[in-house]
């Protein structure tokens, strides 16, 4: 099975909902270690189409991201995949990691493994939200 780390993050998301032109990332907390839930994307609520090919689509089903005291972290996406000539669906997942530093205010990002993004993101209370690709990801603690 092929490894779609991050397609999140990655700029396949098919999801049908925009960012907003006027959306500003927040100040981050101090402490930004935790396990955070995704609940929306650009304000649409889970499961989206992530990908989408002629065989299979991937609906993105939950996704849970690990900030670690030592800077890393770790992002677990969890898909249902459904193959389009029979309609059977299968679960996937993948796994992505990296380092962070909090810096201006915000966390910025770094995939190690999956990929090679950057992206930024901000801890407030138990909110934290990740901007990318101009679409912001709201994950919960």
């Amino acid at each position: 099975m092929r490894r779609y780390a991050l397609l999140l993050l990655g700029g396949s998301l098919l999801a049908c909902q925009t960012a907003s032109d006027s959306f500003v990332l927040g100040p981050t907390d101090a402490n930004v270690s935790g396990t955070f839930a995704l609940a929306s994307i650009n304000g649409g609520i889970l499961p989206v189409v992530a990908r989408l090919t002629t065989v299979d689509r991937w609906d993105l089903a939950a996704d849970t991201l690990r900030i670690s005291g030592d800077s890393t972290w770790t992002e677990t996406s969890f898909y249902n995949v459904t193959t389009l000539a029979d309609g059977s669906v299968t679960a996937a997942q993948s796994i992505a990691s990296g380092v962070y530093v909090v810096a201006d205010k915000q966390i910025n990002f770094t995939m190690k493994v999956g990929g090679t993004a950057t992206f930024v993101g901000a801890v407030q209370s138990n909110t934290l939200t990740l901007v990318f690709n101009d679409s912001h990801f709201v994950y919960l603690r």
